[in-house]
């Protein structure tokens, strides 16, 4: 099993060509008296601490660039990347994309007090064996309000255990219309750990975030959510994972898997040489490949829920000259990154 991994979310091809293959003037974002859409993208970036960068030759400095150049190219509305556990990448990256997303939270779980958060809650270590939970959110748009939560529930035994793993919560405006963004990154299998148990504590920590949102958001305003999810879709549906995991959270958790115009895996090792490098490196499968990053909505009584979403997509930015069957030697992550644009009005 793998030691870090991700999902996505999709909905209609009806619901997307609404969204993003209409020509009427109504249906474009700008349009002040048409309906305002907000697209999301979330990416699994692969970024651990100094000392693991420096002892698995992660290359952080060599992948973080790309990175940024991959984040600007899709030119998303907000922004989730998870596993940014490397402080000067962070930093380079907040630096970097700041004319684009000069609104961004910190790092969940860097500090458990203070530190720029609206409030923070949860199971939060100040310990200097615990690292920060990785996830952060960037914005085009004002962040109003912006709350980070550390994961109660976690597996003990697992490299996640040491870290503090939870999600951001952030309240941004466009166009005069609200809506809440969530972004995570869930407990990882571990290959000596039952992937039962990796999964029930996940299904804990989608209760959570269902308990933590609904008492700070209400019924106010719709509840976007996405990230590395690590719930898997294709291995896991003998087990029922995918329908838990929704029932868990009380939402809509859509991946590139459900949409039959889409090949390619949001961890895909067969295509992606970084994905491959790492199998080594954390001892999964060379030929591993799921969808793990999602992207959907929360649902709660009386709240609101995006008018239309679009099909959840699998960013994919190979280097020049690629063509199928060839390793995909541009890739920054043993993740590829997913995007949705959701109608809110």
């Amino acid at each position: 099993m793998l030691s870090r991994r991700t999902a996505t979310a999709l909905t209609s091809a009806a619901a997307a060509a609404l969204l993003l293959g209409g020509t009427a003037p109504s249906a474009t974002a700008g349009t002040p008296d048409g309906p305002t859409t907000l697209s999301v993208f979330a990416f699994n970036v692969d970024l651990g601490t100094a000392v693991v960068d420096s002892t698995q030759n992660e290359q952080a400095a060599r992948r973080t660039p790309v990175i940024e150049q991959i984040v600007r190219q899709h030119d998303a509305d907000v922004v989730i990347l998870d596993e940014q556990f490397n402080n000067s990448s962070t930093a380079d990256i907040n630096s970097k994309l700041a004319d684009l997303y000069p609104y961004r939270t910190p790092v969940v779980g860097g500090t458990c007090s203070g530190g720029g958060w609206t409030g923070i809650s949860g199971n939060c270590s100040s310990s200097w064996f615990v690292i920060n939970g990785g996830t952060m959110i960037l914005s085009k748009y004002p962040i109003t309000a912006q709350y980070a939560h550390v994961f109660a529930n976690s597996t003990y035994g697992t490299w996640d255990y040491h870290a503090n793993k939870g999600a951001a919560l952030v309240k941004v405006t466009k166009n005069g219309s609200t809506a809440w963004v969530v972004g995570t990154h869930l407990q990882a299998d571990e290959s000596d750990v039952s992937t039962d148990t990796t999964q029930s504590t996940r299904l804990g920590q989608l209760a959570e975030i269902r308990a933590w949102v609904d008492g700070i958001v209400g019924s106010g305003a719709p509840v976007l959510i996405g990230g590395d999810l690590n719930v898997e879709y294709l291995h896991g549906q003998a087990r029922g994972d995918h329908a838990n995991a929704q029932n868990a959270v009380n939402g809509v958790l859509g991946t590139p898997a459900t949409d039959p115009g889409q090949s390619l895996a949001t961890m895909d090792c067969p295509v992606s040489a970084w994905c491959q490098y790492m199998s080594g490196v954390e001892t999964f499968p060379k030929d591993y490949r799921d969808d793990l990053d999602y992207i959907g909505y929360l649902n709660a009584p009386g709240r609101p829920v995006p008018t239309a979403m679009s099909t959840v997509k699998v960013d994919f930015d190979p280097q020049p000259g690629w063509v199928p069957g060839q390793p995909d030697t541009g890739a920054p992550s043993d993740h590829y990154p997913v995007e949705a644009t959701f109608r809110l009005n």
